[in-house]
């Protein structure tokens, strides 16, 4: 934004010399009123910030002399005002100009205010591009999907692929081509009034399907009898101590309301929901996490005598596919999620396991491709010629990669400190082709402790909500690897 003035010494310095011309006129200050009298100051609240179609904005200025403030537009094309109220026309620069043309206030004669002025750039009004292809598709049904996707604009949505090699797209037909992680973004492209917004989602061909939906198993505290529709254990943990429910276990009925797990009637979406009153939080050693585990199809558990047979093989396989969502308060603290992939070698009473770290761009469901590349060894089990990363100190430390708008502006920060455990990740890429998957874990080891729900959030939150700290985590539709 820019604030102008012009200044009243300046305006004195030209009315005396004028005094001295008949050619001279009236005039006085920026607001064309009397030149003479007590000087006074226009303060002039910024009135940028709001976009196209958002309906018009209240000015608010006000002069130390208490005498009315008028505003008017430097720039009719893109934004006018009438007496207080400023319009949005179009994209661009708008300049709103405040004056006050001095007069009488309380017997006290007030000279003309110096005008001053606000310059901001008018944005274009946000959309929504809603996008759900199917998670996975296999060659041997298909080789063609047809797309579709709608903008909250109304306007016509396009599709594109950034993964050639894997897929390609025919109009609103998405064309099959290898196996792999195929990335379509769906586009809508803006126009005098909406900004372009695209929304990209990974769709798995012929992958390895670690779960694709729940069985039912809605309920209160902790649970691990549930199982996924492939028939792979599942075992839900919102847990905090503030909850007084035992040692890394949400009773059912200590928790109430603070610790449970849902399932959609469909069987898609899974939420492990952890919700603690601010009021539990009373200073002191308090800990808390939330935890889902997901066995691979038929596996319900570890072999305690050996290793574990079954689960599934990487062969050409780089990346681990799901779609995993977190309320606006946990996005907005900042926390990560450590991904596991642990694996049906053992040695001695202990199963391998390898770990990365996943950030969200944004709150809400997202979906992710995580490369397999990005996995380390953090659970070695003293297996000879393997080399190990700290869970706690290599991992957990990998920096969020995006800005507070979603961008990926810090990638490059990760990547260097993922370069700095390819020892460990070399490891896990041969411990990968050797041995087997057999369960996937989601654990937000750090959960939300500082922000809670704002009465515009989407839902609206409930009076319970709006004072807890509120750490869910929801996995939605199919896990794969791809």
């Amino acid at each position: 934004m820019t604030q102008k003035k012009v200044s009243h010494a300046g305006k004195l310095t030209l009315l005396a010399a004028c005094s001295m011309l008949a050619a001279c006129g009236g005039g006085g200050g920026g607001g064309g009123g009397t030149s003479e009298g007590r000087l006074q100051v226009i303060n002039f609240n910024y009135p940028g910030g709001n976009t196209l179609l958002n309906g018009p904005t209240t000015l608010v200025a006000t002069a130390t002399s208490g005498l009315p403030v008028s505003f008017r537009s430097g720039t009719t094309a893109t934004c006018t005002v009438a007496e207080n109220k400023l319009t949005l026309l179009a994209a661009g620069e708008c300049l709103v100009i405040a004056s006050q043309a001095g007069g009488d206030a309380g017997g006290v004669k007030w000279a003309a205010a110096d005008e001053t002025s606000q310059l901001f750039n008018v944005l274009k009004h946000g959309q929504e591009v809603t996008f759900t292809p199917p998670d996975y598709v296999l060659s041997s049904a298909t080789t063609s999907v047809p797309l579709s996707a709608t903008a909250s604009s109304g306007l016509p949505v396009t599709f594109s692929s950034t993964t050639p090699t894997i897929c390609t797209i025919s109009g609103n037909n998405l064309q099959l081509l290898a196996k792999g992680s195929c990335a379509v973004s769906a586009t809508q492209a803006g126009n005098a009034d909406y900004a372009e917004q695209t929304t990209q989602r990974f769709i798995a061909v012929d992958p390895l399907v670690v779960a694709d939906g729940f069985a039912p198993g809605s309920g209160r505290g902790t649970s691990n009898s549930m199982s996924t529709k492939q028939g792979g254990g599942v075992t839900v943990n919102p847990w905090a101590s503030p909850l007084n429910a035992g040692w890394e276990w949400c009773d059912a009925n200590s928790g109430g309301d603070w610790c449970y797990r849902t399932v959609s009637d469909d069987g898609s979406t899974l939420t492990s929901a952890l919700r603690i009153p601010d009021t539990m939080y009373t200073g002191g050693w308090q800990y808390s996490f939330n935890r889902i585990d997901i066995f691979a199809p038929g596996l319900t558990g570890f072999n305690s005598s050996g290793d574990t047979t079954g689960g599934l093989q990487v062969t050409t396989e780089q990346a681990l596919g799901f779609t995993l969502g977190m309320n606006r308060g946990l996005w907005s603290a900042s926390k990560p999620v450590v991904v596991h992939l642990d694996l049906g070698k053992r040695n001695g009473t202990c199963n391998v396991t390898l770990s990365t770290l996943v950030y969200a761009p944004q709150p809400g469901s997202i979906s992710y491709a995580v490369p397999l590349t990005n996995f380390a060894v953090t659970e070695t089990c003293g297996l000879a010629d393997v080399t190990g990363a700290s869970l706690d100190n290599d991992v957990r430390t990998l920096p969020n990669p995006y800005d507070a708008k979603g961008q990926p502006t810090n990638a490059a920060a990760f990547a260097a400190a993922l370069e700095k455990i390819a020892a460990s990740r070399t490891s896990a890429a041969a411990l990968l082709k050797s041995s087997n998957v057999v369960r996937t874990r989601f654990w937000l080891m750090d959960a939300n402790t500082t922000i809670k729900p704002e009465p515009t959030d989407t839902p609206t939150p409930t009076p319970a909500e709006l004072k807890s700290y509120i750490s869910d985590l929801t996995i939605k539709g199919a896990i794969t690897i791809q």
